[in-house]
């Protein structure tokens, strides 16, 4: 099955059954870089067409990226595209929803991520600021443990190091 396909089928029906293939396309997508940093490679207020150009670029493996997603809105609606500005916003919110979805943020059911970003985009939107982060080895492969301002520890499973998903 060709990626439009498997997109097509989640978006039609996100449920897990739909984003397990999802996902791994983008995982095995020769454009996926987990540790992407997209406002480094932007740089300062880029133009919208600098946006779609960049990050067009790095589909499908940008694509469940809320950060990502959330950019593409911004550059659609300053050019006027409101129908594809909202699209845009809808992938970003799934996207969104999709790593709280995923787990309780805990030891034994972390949330999961594409990608580094994705954490931190998780922290933005749930309103929760990480104070010190660290990596944790696992039989399951690798998670990211973050201790959040009231000492709490929120867990995100890094699925382009866990065998069951490379």
């Amino acid at each position: 099955m060709e990626f439009p396909d498997i997109m097509e089928a989640f978006l039609l029906d996100p449920t897990p059954e739909t984003r397990r293939p999802l996902r791994a396309a983008i995982l095995g997508d020769r454009t996926f870089d987990p540790r992407i940093a997209l406002r480094e490679q932007l740089g300062e207020a880029p133009s919208p067409q600098a946006v779609l150009g960049t990050i067009g670029a790095r589909m499908p493996g940008l694509f469940l990226s809320p950060q990502a997603h959330g950019l593409l809105a911004r550059a659609h609606q300053a050019l006027g595209q409101e129908s594809d500005a909202e699209r845009e916003r809808k992938l970003s919110l799934l996207a969104l929803h999709e790593i709280e979805d995923s787990g309780t943020g805990t030891v034994d059911s972390p949330l999961e991520v594409l990608r580094v970003q994705d954490e931190y985009d998780h922290l933005q939107a749930t309103r929760r600021r990480s104070t010190a982060q660290r990596l944790h080895r696992t039989d399951e492969g690798e998670v990211d443990v973050h201790t959040l301002e009231d000492g709490t520890e929120l867990w995100f499973c890094l699925l382009w190091r866990s065998p069951a998903f490379v």
